[in-house]
């Protein structure tokens, strides 16, 4: 459980060496929170975070808004004013459940400390059921302090059930995608909460389709797998006569569905476990209604094995061709570093298993099409929300689940200045992530952005200071790179029970591809393609 220690929450931090739960201590609560979801979606089970009341949950308030929209599931236990001295300004008071509702599945009040075997078992089933979320659970401080006179009886975590789509609607499902000349398969964060990689790569071999997935999905189908084409996105987008989305959403990292990105005649197979979301923004052909594995494992059982058309192979080619490019482009030997030299070398050392949290805005938009996906759940990023500042908790997170995992935060300056205390956390937990700093002065997408729309930038310039100092003070191991031809040894030689901090001098010049583009700014024909 990862905590900030508070008074209003210390009965349950001090019961919790004797049930045997591990405390992790942070030094910022929404580190916490942050934590909680870097815990879930590294092993794929429900991330618990522990705070005190008022502003001690406000604090988390990013970080609960973080998963609720990635679709992460996190337990928020908060401590509350005590009943009694309710509606006459206690410390801390407010009410909690009105902040957090907007961004939280369930958040409720435990009034009878009796009850609360119940209500954590409500809370970890709500986090996972359907489309997962956060839950907040908050607890009076009164209510923790009473004695009981019997021990409340357990309550064991209720199975939840995957329900799949109904039988006429994989039917139809299936003739659309058989009647495909062009079909393609994009994976969402669905895929991945729904443990569903198997299920997905068997309807992708099935049809013979390229397939994509979105960002919050990376290493749910093998990197190198024959049929992903993540250098072939645009093309495959555009191009596409009939898509299968699986889990993932028409928001704005989907174009909305909508062209140019997108065909105007193409034929749309949405799954998803959430019923308003299919058909959001733009209107489908087939929507299927259900758990992600039932249904691939549904269609699976519906399509033929079916030749490939000459489509699958085009867009291979055109993924080697941008891969290739990509790499030659990566082994600049220019100073400063350019971002994708730093990617080239990370992903050099990057094991199967990794975890990487790259939290940022230049870095992040490199990464994204230079560096390597892994395992399923091995990569988070800042996601349809679009916050800083998870990097380094969410690596700190992995570690904690999984000590012998290499454990990656990549950031830049602007995202590191956030949460850049959390390297005491690792130090002080003897944990040994790597934490690759990616140093270019500036605020860059919005430097450029400013620059592209105003002429000028204001507010985005930040200095080249020497946060390898900071961390040494923090406790870290900590080295400044400005020779490219020193990155791969510096990259290779994180230790494994204390964290190493990489302080890379990258080159502000660079233009990642969302920074040319202004975040929506800028005409996407104008914009670097991938």
């Amino acid at each position: 459980m990862f905590t900030l220690v508070g008074g209003h929450t210390t009965p349950i931090v001090d019961a919790c060496p004797d049930a045997g739960v591990r405390l992790i201590d942070v030094r910022h609560e929404e580190a916490a929170a942050h934590m909680a979801h870097g815990y879930a979606r590294a092993t794929g089970r429900t991330g618990v975070a522990l705070v005190t009341a008022g502003p001690g949950l406000t604090n988390t308030a990013s970080g609960v808004a973080h998963a609720w929209a990635s679709g992460a599931p996190t337990v928020l236990i908060a401590g509350r004013a005590p009943l009694a001295q309710h509606d006459r300004g206690a410390l801390h008071e407010m009410d909690q459940l009105a902040f957090m509702r907007p961004i939280t599945k369930w958040a409720t009040t435990v009034h009878e400390p009796a009850r609360l075997p119940e209500y954590v078992e409500r809370a970890l089933r709500t986090a996972r059921s359907g489309r997962p979320g956060p839950v907040l659970l908050e607890i009076p401080s009164d209510v923790l302090r009473t004695e009981l006179a019997t021990e409340p009886a357990p309550a064991a975590i209720q199975a939840v059930t995957r329900a799949g789509a109904e039988h006429a609607a994989i039917e139809a499902a299936a003739a659309v995608l058989n009647g495909a000349e062009r079909p393609l398969v994009v994976a969402g964060s669905g895929v991945l909460w729904a443990g569903a990689s198997a299920e997905l790569v068997a309807v992708v071999e099935r049809v013979r389709a390229p397939v994509l997935v979105s960002p919050s999905a990376r290493g749910v189908v093998p990197y190198e797998h024959p049929n992903h084409v993540p250098a072939a996105r645009s093309k495959a987008l555009k191009e596409a006569d009939t898509v299968l989305v699986v889990g993932s959403r028409f928001n704005f990292m989907l174009a909305y569905g909508q062209p140019p990105r997108w065909s105007p005649d193409v034929r749309i197979v949405q799954v998803d476990i959430e019923p308003e979301a299919l058909g959001n923004n733009r209107a489908v052909d087939v929507p299927l209604v259900g758990d992600a594995a039932v249904v691939l494992e549904q269609l699976v059982a519906q399509l033929p094995d079916r030749p490939d058309a000459g489509w699958l192979a085009e867009l291979q080619a055109t993924d080697r061709s941008r891969r290739s490019a990509l790499r030659d482009d990566s082994m600049i030997d220019a100073t400063p570093i350019h971002p994708l030299r730093l990617l080239a070398e990370l992903g050099d050392v990057l094991e199967p298993d990794a975890f990487v949290a790259c939290d940022g805005g230049d870095i992040l938009s490199f990464a994204r099409q230079a560096l390597p996906s892994t395992t399923a759940g091995g990569w988070i990023d800042s996601g349809p929300f679009g916050s800083l500042g998870y990097g380094i908790p969410a690596a700190i997170a992995a570690k904690v689940a999984s000590p012998e995992r290499q454990c990656i935060a990549l950031l830049g300056d602007g995202a590191l200045g956030l949460q850049a205390m959390e390297l005491d956390t690792a130090a002080r937990h003897g944990l040994g992530i790597l934490v690759v700093v990616s140093t270019n002065g500036a605020w860059a997408i919005e430097t450029t952005s400013q620059e592209m729309e105003f002429g000028r930038a204001v507010g985005t310039q930040l200095e080249r200071r020497p946060y390898h100092t900071l961390a040494e003070s923090l406790g870290c191991d900590a080295v400044e790179i400005t020779d490219p031809a020193e990155l791969g040894a510096a990259l290779g030689s994180a230790p494994r029970d204390r964290p190493l901090f990489v302080n890379v001098q990258t080159d502000p010049e660079a233009k990642s591809p969302d920074a040319v583009r202004g975040l929506g700014l800028v005409p996407r024909e104008q914009a670097v393609k991938f």
